[in-house]
């Protein structure tokens, strides 16, 4: 992790680029995991790192670096998907996903069929719940923060992001009981 001491010694444009190497990864799967599209998520990547460089002097050892950006990504996830759902009702099908293609290639073809179409399940449930609680819920269990991490990339008390988490839990078992009832 590249820590602000070494940044301030070298030029911006190096530290940034070292900064875009060790984050741009995580802070796209994050994108791509809110949004459920390719082309979205690579929006919301760009506009975050360009965030980032504008306000990377301004940035105070407050926080770690890493929680500075992911905050700044869910910031632009929060404003890009309502931007973009207010432009297209329309989602890029979770089938149309290159990212979604099975890994494994000598298993059961069934197998792999219900285990993604469950992660599928999942993840529209997760898009449909109340920001907050998504974002508590995608950093806890699939980005696989610690709470106090959470809390931190959220900016909220610690608490809150246990409460959240926990509304969102009740949520996801309601959506995804319903979603089950629909295909008996």
């Amino acid at each position: 992790m590249i820590n602000m001491i070494s940044t301030s010694r070298r030029k911006p444009e190096e530290a940034f680029q070292e900064i875009v190497r060790n984050h741009s990864d995580r802070i796209y799967n994050l994108a791509l995991m809110k949004c459920n599209q390719v082309e979205l998520a690579e929006d919301i990547c760009q506009e975050t790192f360009i965030r980032v460089y504008k306000g990377l002097q301004n940035f105070r050892d407050e926080s770690q670096l890493g929680t500075w950006i992911y905050r700044i990504a869910l910031n632009v996830c929060h404003t890009m998907i309502k931007k973009e759902s207010r432009l297209s009702a329309n989602m890029t099908p979770l089938d149309d996903r290159p990212d979604l293609e099975p890994i494994e290639e000598n298993g059961d073809a069934e197998e792999i069929f219900l285990r993604d179409a469950q992660r599928d399940q999942i993840l529209r449930a997760i898009s449909v719940l109340p920001p907050l609680q998504s974002d508590a819920i995608t950093l806890y269990y699939l980005k696989e923060f610690q709470y106090t991490e959470v809390a931190d990339i959220m900016d909220i008390p610690l608490n809150t992001v246990k409460s959240h988490i926990r509304r969102a839990k009740a949520k996801l078992k309601l959506l995804l009981m319903e979603v089950y009832d629909e295909t008996r």
